[in-house]
């Protein structure tokens, strides 16, 4: 497990209907979706690149995810999380994560989302971490 409070960094690739990303941590790599970037607006734009806290909740405020970090503070947004999933559908503007990027149904689509979901939990167990989302929004 990586000591308290890992630092972990997010690049990603903006494309008009979705945005795929790469985040490595504690030596682990890890792909993502959100959605495209459309100004921050609530529920249907990807997360504003900068500095955030990713906190554990065994479970997400909704009850409908269990095990997932929260991110802090999202500028001018509230319950952005990092949680299991495959296609941009299954978001409301949090970041899904994957142990793989691909196609599902011939959409855009993280790969292995459980399985990275609890990749992540062995690696940091319930310990919270820094996130940097790097990158300037170009789509």
């Amino acid at each position: 497990m990586v000591p308290l409070s890992p630092n972990g960094y997010l690049t990603r690739t903006y494309y008009p209907g979705h945005t795929f990303g790469t985040l490595v941590i504690g030596g682990e790599t890890f792909h993502t979706i959100e959605r495209p970037w459309l100004d921050n607006q609530r529920n249907v734009s990807c997360i504003p690149s900068g500095k955030y806290r990713a906190v554990y909740l065994p479970r997400s405020a909704s009850g409908k995810y269990r095990r997932v970090w929260h991110l802090k503070p999202v500028d001018q947004r509230t319950g952005i999380l990092v949680h299991n999933g495959n296609l941009v559908r299954h978001t409301k503007g949090c970041l899904i994560l994957g142990n793989s990027k691909g196609t599902l149904a011939g959409q855009p689509a993280v790969l292995g989302s459980r399985t990275a979901m609890r990749r992540l939990l062995n690696l940091l167990g319930q310990n919270e971490f820094n996130l940097e989302i790097i990158g300037e929004h170009n789509a």
